[in-house]
């Protein structure tokens, strides 16, 4: 678990800056609105404390400070909740902070499809989740480093503090097991290249999965290519131009096996999971692929998302 570091009251009023330069946007845990106090807000309308007008109640809070500079500096931030849906807005405004909010995500539908809610807010911003700043709880910090963002304040009745970095970097030689799968080897062949035993390279690969809150390989690196861990350049120069044809329902399959075990591919499709294994097979031969985890990883940087629908699959 993520731990605070010094100072125990919080960065200072003129620490908030730093930590929006180069920050595209700004993510927000819901539950880290839901601890301000009422006494660290201020005694002002919510449309002038949003619009940073003097006041001469108690000074905000720094989260709620730092958000009304976001805003001032025209940084989008999203917010992430459990669910969405009018108690939402009644608790921003009650809250003393609307008026911020480029987008909402529901951190239940994420975790329903597959995603991270954090890389989910990030990309209904369209950004990097690794460009954005979030502000969280500690005991959401995991999840939100799990997901690829590199600067995380934790929030604890509105003070901030800069959460430990616990679970985002990779080793080099964590670094070396997975570009080597990404590209298609097998743990014996990642060995061979990084000079390591086939058993060793596993072993490493598994603490990345375990990190990562992941049982698969395939799952692995494709989350560590979205959240900009691995070089997609690097990749990109050992792959062909462009995907080469892929019938839509394989196509289909590869890109859900990015973010989903093949048992809920199956169910998400309607293709018999006794016949799943040889869609997949069938995919990975037909776009030149070593194997599923490679044919992912090609599909993930070639291919384009697949505008036809899957009614129904191999039975």
């Amino acid at each position: 678990m993520s731990t605070l570091r010094p100072p125990a009251d919080g960065l200072a009023a003129r620490d908030l800056d730093r930590h929006l330069i180069n920050r595209a946007g700004v993510l927000v845990d819901a539950d880290a609105l839901v601890e301000l106090p009422v006494t660290r807000l201020s005694g002002a309308a919510p449309v002038l404390l949003a619009a940073g007008a003097p006041v001469s109640a108690t000074i905000p809070a720094p989260l709620v400070r730092l958000l009304m500079r976001a805003g001032s500096m025209a940084i989008p931030c999203a917010l992430v909740t459990e669910r969405l849906g009018l108690g939402v807005t009644g608790m921003l405004t009650t809250q003393r902070v609307p008026n911020v909010w480029s987008a909402s995500v529901s951190t239940g539908e994420s975790r329903e499809r597959g995603l991270n809610p954090y890389r989910a807010a990030a990309r209904a911003l369209s950004l990097p989740v690794g460009n954005c700043l979030v502000i969280t709880t500690e005991v959401a910090a995991h999840e939100a480093q799990a997901g690829g963002a590199r600067r995380v304040l934790l929030s604890h009745a509105g003070s901030l503090n800069v959460a430990a970095r616990g679970v985002t970097g990779l080793s080099e030689r964590e670094y070396g097991v997975a570009l080597h799968l990404a590209l298609g080897h097998s743990y014996e062949g990642a060995a061979e290249q990084l000079g390591c035993s086939a058993s060793s390279a596993a072993n490493t690969m598994s603490r990345v999965m375990h990190r990562r809150g992941l049982t698969d390989r395939t799952r692995a690196i494709a989350d560590l290519i979205t959240s900009e861990q691995l070089d997609t350049a690097e990749l990109r120069a050992a792959l062909p131009g462009k995907l080469p044809d892929l019938a839509p329902c394989d196509h289909q399959v590869l890109s859900l096996l990015a973010t989903h075990e093949v048992r809920a591919v199956a169910r998400m499709t309607g293709i018999n999971q006794d016949t799943i294994g040889g869609v997949i097979t069938r995919a990975t031969t037909a776009i030149g692929a070593r194997n599923r985890t490679h044919a992912v990883v090609m599909t993930l940087l070639l291919g384009q998302p697949s505008t036809a629908t899957v009614s129904g699959g191999a039975r």
